[in-house]
C-alpha cells in the first residue's frame, strides 16, 4: 500500500513536470513587409486630422496587424528570413527624417502614444519625432522580416515524462501481477 501511494506520487509529479513548457522556442518565418507599403496608412491622408495623424505601429504591433495574433507572438528581423540571423530589430519610418532607421522590434516613439503625428509634431531631421514600422511616408522601402515564436519543451520534460510513462506501467504491472 505504501510502495503504491509511493508510486502514484511519483507519477503525478512526472506528468505534471511533463506537461509544463520550457521557455525555449523556435521561430518560423511568416512573412516580410515594407515600411513604405501599398497598405499603409499614408501619412497625409485627409481622413487624418491635423491634430492626431495615423497610428504609429511598432514592428511587433504591424506584424500582428498584417499577419494575425498579437504582437507578443512575434520577434523581428531587420536582416532577412532566415531564423538564424533575427536581430530582434526592425526598420521604422521616422517622421520629419528621411532615410529611415534601425530600433528595437518593440521600439515605441509615437505622439501622444498612439499615432504616427501631426503635421507640426516633428523637428524636421530629428530622429527622436514619432516612428512606425508600417506608415506611407518618406519612402522607406526597407524590408522588416516577421516569425511567429513557437515554444519548445526542453529535453529534461520528455525524460520526466518518459519516467513518469514508465511508473505508471510499473504500477499497473505489479497491481496485475499481485
Amino acid at each position: 500500500m505504501l510502495m503504491s501511494r509511493f508510486f502514484k506520487t511519483l507519477v503525478g509529479a512526472a506528468l505534471l513536470a511533463g506537461v509544463s513548457l520550457a521557455n525555449a522556442a523556435t521561430y518560423s518565418f511568416v512573412g516580410s513587409w515594407s515600411v513604405y507599403d501599398d497598405a499603409a496608412p499614408e501619412w497625409n491622408d485627409p481622413a487624418y486630422s491635423a491634430t492626431k495623424g495615423p497610428l504609429a505601429y511598432t514592428a511587433q504591433e504591424a506584424a500582428a496587424l498584417l499577419f494575425g495574433g498579437s504582437a507578443s507572438d512575434y520577434v523581428i528581423s531587420s536582416i532577412d528570413d532566415n531564423p538564424l540571423n533575427i536581430d530582434f530589430k526592425a526598420w521604422y519610418d521616422v517622421i520629419g527624417y528621411s532615410g529611415g532607421a534601425v530600433f528595437a522590434q518593440d521600439y515605441n516613439n509615437k505622439y501622444n502614444g498612439l499615432y504616427y503625428g501631426p503635421v507640426d509634431s516633428f523637428v524636421v531631421g530629428s530622429i527622436n519625432s514619432a516612428a512606425s514600422a508600417f506608415i506611407r511616408d518618406n519612402g522607406i522601402f526597407n524590408k522588416n522580416y516577421a516569425f511567429r515564436i513557437t515554444a519548445v519543451p526542453e529535453p529534461e520534460t520528455y525524460g520526466l515524462l518518459m519516467a513518469g510513462l514508465g511508473a505508471i506501467v510499473l504500477v499497473r504491472r505489479r497491481k496485475y501481477n499481485a
